[in-house]
């Protein structure tokens, strides 16, 4: 259906300067006044194909945004799932046998916020506190340290110590990406393999 052209812009009325209204009778401002409304109206409906027009941008934008939106959702489902498949078959360890295990699975120098790991249901987490990422807190039941690599979260592991604080146990992690903060037990992380040496 071809739509006919948009109508051109009326013409504004002349402008009354403000001092000359003063010397206009009721009658002759309101003349002015209806000449500014018909005015007015005519270049609302001058404007209605451009407004319906945008409106039907608008509303097509907003589709191809829930198409994304959907999209963004199928895709963090088939990660979270990719995730637990891979924590299942063992192609993803738990922390637990990633500290323990005789096969690293990274370089010791590797620091922790590099070392990517999820909660065993899916969700991509960050070692530590949001606002200081990195960090593993280990204790041996009164004492705390920090690993920050992943050779001295090994070692630490190795003499007996335990991811927590005292009275404590389990692994600080943030949720990537927010400030939402949790313990978790160790193996209810795994981490992914990197090159190791």
């Amino acid at each position: 259906m071809t739509e006919s052209a948009p109508l051109p812009l009326p013409p504004l009325p002349e402008r009354v300067d403000p001092e000359a209204l003063r010397d206009l009778d009721e009658a002759a401002l309101e003349g002015v006044l209806a000449a500014l409304r018909d005015a007015e109206r005519a270049t609302v409906a001058a404007m209605f194909p451009y407004s319906r027009q945008v409106k039907e941008l608008q509303a097509r934008a907003q589709e191809i945004a829930t198409e994304q939106r959907r999209r963004e959702r199928a895709a963090h489902i088939a990660q979270r799932k990719a995730v637990r498949d891979q924590a299942s078959s063992g192609e993803m360890p738990s922390l637990e046998a990633a500290l323990s295990s005789a096969e690293p699975v990274a370089l010791p120098e590797t620091p922790l916020a590099s070392l990517r790991a999820f909660l065993s249901t899916g969700g991509e987490i960050g070692f530590g506190y949001a606002s200081r990422p990195g960090a593993i807190g280990f204790t041996d039941g009164r004492r705390q340290q920090s690993a920050t690599t992943y050779g001295e979260a090994r070692r630490l592991y190795a003499d007996g110590w335990e991811p927590g604080a005292p009275g404590v146990p389990g692994v600080r992690v943030h949720l990537a990406g927010t400030r939402v903060e949790r313990v978790v037990p160790l193996d209810g992380v795994v981490v992914e393999r990197l090159a190791a040496s």
